[in-house]
C-alpha cells in the first residue's frame, strides 16, 4: 500500500454543527480518518496555529475528543484555503461550502470531485455515513 491519501477538514459545519455543537459520531469519525488518511485542518480557525485551534475546540468537545483532535495537522494558507492543498496527490476536502475562488481552483485542477459537501444540520449522521461508505471504500480501493 502506498502513501495515505490526504484529507482536509474544516471546523465549522464539520467538527462543530449549528450552535457549536459537536457533530454526531465525531470520535468514531476522527478515529477512522486518523488511522486511514493523512489529516490536516483547512480552516480559518487554524490561522493562529494548532494550539489555538485545540484551545478553541476544547470549549465544545470532551477531553477524549481533544486527544484525537491534537493529532490533526494544520495546513497553512494566506488567502484561499486551496493554497494549502497538495494537488499532486489525491485528496478529500470536507467542507460545507466553498468560496467562488476555491471552487475555481478546484475546477482548474479538475478536483471538484474531491470536495465533499457536508450538511450536518439536514444530515446529522453524515460523518458516519462517510466512514461506512465513500471514505471506507476509498481506503479499500487503495489497499488493492
Amino acid at each position: 500500500m502506498g502513501q495515505k491519501q490526504n484529507l482536509y477538514l474544516g471546523i465549522d459545519g464539520v467538527i462543530l454543527t449549528k450552535g457549536v455543537v459537536p457533530a454526531l459520531h465525531l470520535d468514531r469519525f476522527l478515529e477512522f480518518i486518523l488511522s486511514a488518511y493523512n489529516v490536516s485542518w483547512l480552516s480559518t480557525r487554524c490561522l493562529h496555529g494548532p494550539d489555538a485551534t485545540v484551545e478553541y475546540l476544547s470549549k465544545f468537545v470532551s477531553p477524549e475528543t481533544i486527544g484525537l483532535l491534537k493529532k490533526v495537522k494544520v495546513a497553512t494558507f494566506l488567502l484561499d484555503k486551496t493554497e494549502a492543498i497538495d494537488f499532486s496527490r489525491e485528496f478529500f476536502w470536507l467542507e460545507p461550502d466553498l468560496f467562488d475562488s476555491e471552487r475555481k481552483v478546484l475546477l482548474a485542477h479538475d478536483r471538484l470531485h474531491s470536495w465533499i459537501k457536508l450538511d450536518l444540520v439536514r444530515y446529522p449522521n453524515q460523518l458516519m455515513n462517510l466512514v461506512n461508505n465513500k471514505l471506507y471504500k476509498k481506503v479499500l480501493t487503495d489497499a488493492n
